[in-house]
């Protein structure tokens, strides 16, 4: 579970601490003796005192949503009273150490599923929080001068090169004297970034050198070297306070690319008109950022300025203010050692697409609000449909390029109830492969729903016959089928070890119960979507077949993945 954002944090601490919910299963806030309740404390890990103010959140696991928030007083302690039976998600949270969740194993990881039962009492919980750690150094130029207003990230490493990801919430600036500091950072392997570029407080980019070419500073990676391939990872423990992590950027020819948007679909002074430069390839290839600029509706000229030498992908969009329309093209662009002049790329109309999405039988009732998506093919695809179901059913795709594509559906509520049981693009059935998009064809997609899901429930127990409270459970649909990545599905077992997956499509599948989390924290190297990974422990999956409306239990086996002890709260 993520953490709730600090808005609504605000909003509950505002609020009343004790019975406030949003749609609370609960009647009313007189005590029910048939409701729970659930108490406990929070202490720090590192000397056992308590900690006041920590923040604990009880949410509900699945419909109907319900959410309360709790402080800690003095002594630590906090208690939910009044509390309907169900399956619920607890999280401690306090600025300065990290987020904790009931039955987490090791920070990063899932916590279990809290069962309360009918006048339920729990009330031993206990929480110790780990101090968060902290990089800290400073950014120097190539003659030792601090450089202030330099972007530092950081990025969490991963087993496969190319699939680190970026912790969005830990930009920083370096101040006058050239200082960072990362803060709130959670246990784990990071790579960190730096990125600075010649442009002022307002984001204006110089005038142009008259020498032809900009100095610039090419993005930097620890310790101090612009090929990411040669990035160092710096490991992070809890509390650590990492320090001194200094880059000394060296001096690069920038250069500018200059071109041409060619698009024939008539614009007005309104129309969003934007060309932007991406570096290729996922993970640190993308500490650069975009580099971006309008091009002119009159002759479509843009200019690109302070280009690192590289290999990007150039993207021009239009947007119609008043039709909402929008366009995209893409093409690869090389910046080697000098300007690029005379690029040209065209945006024009793609196909638009009907279709018509029909039920087998009665729909459910509560079928939530549904979207239906084109889920392009291939990891060069920047385009992603996307079409709002009408009350008759219609639907509609503007503008797709061609290409291949895979229809998704998908709806508003937390678990779907219904599967995707036939789909076909004018006469010819859409397999897993998807379909292919061509101009001048003049198809429609007719899908088809069915709500006799499947469900799948059980028991996971560890190497002692005991409950494995908080193992992840997944479902992975057998190999012929997991490009379809809708097919698979996650929980972690509750405190007597109990899942119980549902909204499941019918088919063969195979079910593994681990002790990792489900956020396949590349800090553990768990990644169930990676055939890979999946290898080495495909033979201890449980083979099972579910039919359309099934209901099946199954007995497994908790899967080590770690052969090193972990604490838990």
């Amino acid at each position: 579970m993520r953490s709730l954002p600090r808005l609504w944090l605000l909003l509950f601490i505002l609020l009343p601490l004790r019975g406030w919910c949003g749609q609370a299963p609960a009647a009313s806030d007189a005590p029910d003796k048939k409701n729970a309740s659930v108490a406990g404390k929070v202490l720090r890990l590192d000397t056992g005192e308590p900690l006041k103010k920590a923040r604990v959140t009880l949410q509900s696991n699945g419909e109907p949503d319900f959410s309360v928030l709790s402080v800690t007083d003095e002594q630590g302690q906090f208690i939910f009273e009044n509390i309907a039976p169900g399956a619920y998600e607890l999280e401690v949270s306090r600025d300065g150490y990290i987020d904790t969740e009931y039955g987490q194993k090791r920070p990063g990881t899932a916590g279990a599923i809290l069962a309360l039962t009918s006048g339920q009492s729990v009330t031993d919980l206990v929480f110790k929080l780990a101090r968060t750690a902290a990089i800290s150094g400073h950014v120097f130029d190539e003659d030792g001068e601090p450089l202030a207003r330099a972007e530092v990230k950081t990025y969490r490493a991963s087993r496969k090169p190319g699939h680190e990801r970026e912790n969005y919430d830990d930009h920083v600036l370096t101040n006058d004297l050239g200082e960072f500091r990362i803060f709130d950072l959670s246990p784990g392997r990071y790579y960190v970034a730096v990125n600075f570029r010649h442009e002022d407080f307002f984001g204006r980019a110089p005038p142009p050198p008259a020498q032809g070419f900009a100095m610039g500073y090419a993005p930097s990676y620890y310790p101090n070297t612009i090929d990411p391939a040669k990035a160092q990872v710096i490991s992070v423990g809890p509390g650590d306070d990492i320090r001194p992590v200094d880059f000394f950027l060296h001096a690069s020819r920038f250069f500018t690319v200059r071109g041409r948007v060619i698009c024939a679909i008539p614009g007005n002074s309104e129309a969003s008109r934007q060309v932007s430069l991406y570096p290729q390839g996922p993970g640190l290839a993308q500490a650069l950022g975009g580099i971006v600029d309008k091009f002119q509706l009159k002759d479509g000229s843009f200019v690109l300025r302070n280009v690192p030498p590289g290999s990007y992908d150039l993207f021009a969009s239009y947007r119609n203010g008043e039709t909402n329309e929008r366009l995209i093209a893409r093409r690869p662009l090389e910046v080697a050692n000098s300007d690029v002049d005379g690029v040209t790329i065209t945006i024009s109309r793609g196909m638009d697409i009907s279709g018509r999405l029909t039920w087998e039988g009665a729909a459910p009732n509560d079928a939530g609000d549904l979207h239906i998506i084109l889920q392009p093919l291939g990891e060069a695809e920047p385009f992603l449909a996307y079409s709002v179901l009408r009350p008759d059913g219609a639907f509609l795709f503007k503008n797709v390029p061609e290409g291949s594509y895979r229809p998704v559906v998908q709806m508003s509520a937390p678990v779907k109830n219904f599967f995707l049981k036939s789909a076909r693009y004018g006469s010819a059935t859409i397999s897993d492969a998807g379909f292919t998009v061509q101009n001048g064809s003049d198809l429609a997609v007719e899908l088809t729903l069915s709500s006799r899901v499947a469900q799948l429930s059980g028991v996971v127990l560890d190497a002692d016959s005991l409950p494995a409270a908080g193992a992840t459970v997944v479902l992975i649909p057998d190999p012929p089928h997991r490009g379809m990545t809708e097919h698979f599905k996650s929980m972690t077992t509750d405190q007597h070890g109990r899942f119980s997956l549902s909204g499941i499509t019918p088919g063969d599948y195979k079910v593994f119960s681990w002790d990792v989390g489900d956020d396949s924290d590349e800090l553990y190297g768990a990644d169930w979507f990676d055939a890979e990974w999946l290898k080495a422990y495909e033979t201890k999956g449980e083979a099972v077949h579910l039919g359309e409306a099934e209901q099946k239990s199954v007995n497994l086996v908790l899967i080590q993945t770690r052969n090193e002890s972990h604490g838990s709260n």
